[in-house]
């Protein structure tokens, strides 16, 4: 990890009782992570990925433990306008172009009186998208309207993002160049990313750090340092450091009866 927290997890549980039966979904999850650390949760469906990727977010109350971002609360951050959240919808609004998808944010930010269109341009070029900037929703692929929906988050300017399995309902070939895509895009600033994912591939591509959970209730089984270099290229996944990577985060994930 790098130095400085940016988002603790200090032994946070959750128990979800309005089924008939309590489930328990996370136990006792504790985690640290650095100011531009990308780092991916791992783990089998129904594992709690998202359920902790919710409660890094605010989007919900822990029964145990907390959880802290830049030493605030996650409502605070919000507040603050400190987490951007992608999720595996893209939640375009279908009658706005890609341009006016992005300058809404824009305009919440700085004000509706003020030239956005350099603001706009800018991040239309950060995800390639500067020659469908009039495009509306409907004639972009599914991988073009997620750039468009990184592109609305990164208008607010957070300083964490949390990525909740946005790629899961890509096609495979798709898939693959997004990654490369978010790490061209991670590159440019060195965000502090929290990706959820049950991709081992996607996991070692993106991260410095991956934490395996384990079936439920949610636990950390282990924590892989993926030193590979940076900046990272599709070529590398045939090289032999990424596949004993991939070994051994599906050792970790078989030791559970489960492959990833």
């Amino acid at each position: 990890m790098q130095d400085g927290s940016h988002v603790r997890v200090s032994n946070v549980s959750k128990r979800f009782t309005a089924t008939s039966e309590p489930l328990l979904a996370l136990d006792d999850v504790t985690l640290d992570i650095g100011h531009g650390e990308f780092v991916c949760l791992l783990g089998p469906s129904g594992c709690g990925k998202s359920t902790l990727l919710r409660i890094i977010g605010g989007l919900l109350e822990p029964s145990a433990g907390g959880v802290t971002i830049g030493g605030q609360t996650p409502s605070d951050a919000q507040a603050e306008k400190e987490l951007g959240y992608v999720f595996q919808d893209p939640s375009l609004m279908p009658w706005r172009t890609t341009e006016d998808n992005i300058r809404l944010p824009l305009q919440v930010n700085r004000g509706r009186n003020r030239d956005l269109a350099p603001a706009v341009e800018e991040l239309l070029t950060l995800v390639g998208l500067e020659r469908f900037g009039q495009y509306y929703p409907s004639q972009l692929s599914g991988g073009m309207q997620q750039r468009v929906a990184l592109a609305r988050v990164l208008a607010f300017g957070p300083s964490l993002l949390l990525m909740d399995e946005p790629f899961g309902a890509l096609d495979e070939i798709t898939r693959e160049t997004m990654r490369y895509e978010v790490m061209r895009i991670w590159n440019s600033d060195k965000k502090t990313v929290v990706f959820v994912t049950h991709s081992i591939a996607e996991a070692v591509t993106l991260s410095d750090r991956v934490v395996v959970l384990s079936g439920q209730p949610g636990q950390v089984k282990g924590i892989v340092d993926i030193g590979l270099p940076r900046p990272r290229t599709a070529d590398l996944e045939s090289n032999q450091p990424f596949i004993d990577y991939a070994n051994e985060l599906r050792k970790l994930l078989l030791q559970e009866g489960i492959d990833g």
